[in-house]
């Protein structure tokens, strides 16, 4: 079957139809990652997205279940190039296409990606609908007109709180689309978890008594959920605090500052940064299409990590308390792990809390 990813402006790009045979709408993003293809439609920030995958041939290793993010196959559709139908991984991979068809989501094949990508580049981030052919035109109007991500953290964060034992102090994790990755690396450094809702109140958090807490990354803008930012300013008064992605942009807006939508967004495996500590490169994973500007912090914060493609802020850290942000994925999943020590600093103020408040 055949189908069209069709744009709110017109702008049209065809190709096959795999997974499921159905109309979806949502925000077109591209991902430059040439690995990874699995986390990242499990990622639970591509809620609400359309996924352009750059690299020309995916799914040549298949998909395990062990290399997911999350529950779900949360990203709308998946759209490349080329799609390998003959995994070459060990232990029994599913192919990219049994994959979608088993979360009821579609594919677009055997498109033209480098010119996709080239019009998302010149038109910024854009709305569009993946169409198959015969379908009224009156039905994908209707869903293209209807995409709505203002109510995106809600859809992914977790209904009720769960935790993973450890040995150590104890963390909460804020899900506001939290990857697994980023608990795997707080369990990994053998902190207690507890994973709570984006609703969660005050009082329910202090009731876990946590030594730190880690604001997680999520889909969506961050000025469409100010009713998240009470919480968040509950937190950065009261623990340690790590906030990555999502969880930096609430930060910021928590504080005080303003956030701004990029043109087309970071999402990739590629990125360098620079950290102003050290003053090292780091070549990390990104997926966010807003970012912080820091004009109205600086008395309290200063720019940890800088973007070095755009001069974007990629992380801030309180000049006074222990409360550090980044606006990349530490954790990757996929993508390097360059950055993975910034959970060794947040391990270290969680620890001084912990002694703290056994003295």
């Amino acid at each position: 079957m055949r189908a069209t990813l069709i744009f709110r402006d017109g702008a049209r790009f065809a190709g096959r139809l795999m997974g499921a045979p159905k109309v979806v709408a949502g925000e077109v993003v591209f991902n430059t990652s040439m690995t990874g293809y699995q986390e990242i439609l499990t990622d639970p920030s591509y809620s609400g997205q359309l996924v352009v995958l750059t690299y020309p041939l995916i799914g040549n290793y298949g998909t395990l279940a062990e290399a997911s993010e999350s529950l779900f196959l949360w990203a709308e559709a998946l759209i490349a190039h080329r799609i390998s139908p003959t995994p070459s991984h060990s232990g029994d991979p599913w192919t990219v296409e049994r994959y979608l068809e088993a979360y009821a989501k579609p594919g677009l094949v055997e498109v033209d990606t480098r010119a996709l990508t080239r019009y998302l580049r010149q038109q910024g981030t854009q709305i569009a609908a993946v169409v198959p052919d015969g379908t009224p035109e009156a039905v994908w109007r209707q869903q293209l007109a209807e995409v709505d991500l203002k109510a995106s953290v809600y859809r992914v964060t977790t209904r009720q709180p769960f935790s993973v034992p450890g040995n150590g102090p104890r963390t909460v994790v804020v899900d506001y689309g939290a990857k697994n990755s980023i608990v795997k690396s707080l369990v990994d450094r053998g902190l207690q978890v507890t994973v709570v809702p984006a609703v969660t109140t005050p009082r329910a958090l202090d009731a876990i008594k946590p030594h730190g807490v880690v604001l997680s990354n999520g889909p969506g803008n961050p000025a469409d959920v100010p009713e998240l930012l009470p919480l968040v300013r509950h937190v950065l008064d009261r623990y340690p605090t790590f906030g990555i992605c999502l969880g930096h942009q609430l930060i910021g807006l928590a504080e005080g500052g303003t956030t701004y939508a990029l043109k087309f967004g970071h999402h990739g495996a590629n990125h360098p940064l620079r950290d102003e500590n050290t003053g090292r490169v780091l070549i990390t994973a990104q997926n966010h299409g807003y970012a912080v500007d820091p004009k109205t912090l600086l008395d309290r914060y200063r720019v940890r990590l800088v973007h070095l493609h755009d001069g974007t802020v990629e992380g801030l850290q309180h000049l006074k308390r222990p409360i550090l942000s980044v606006q990349h994925h530490p954790e990757a999943g996929p993508g390097p792990l360059d950055s993975v020590y910034l959970f060794d600093q947040f391990l270290e103020w969680v620890q001084e809390e912990a002694a703290h408040a056994e003295a």
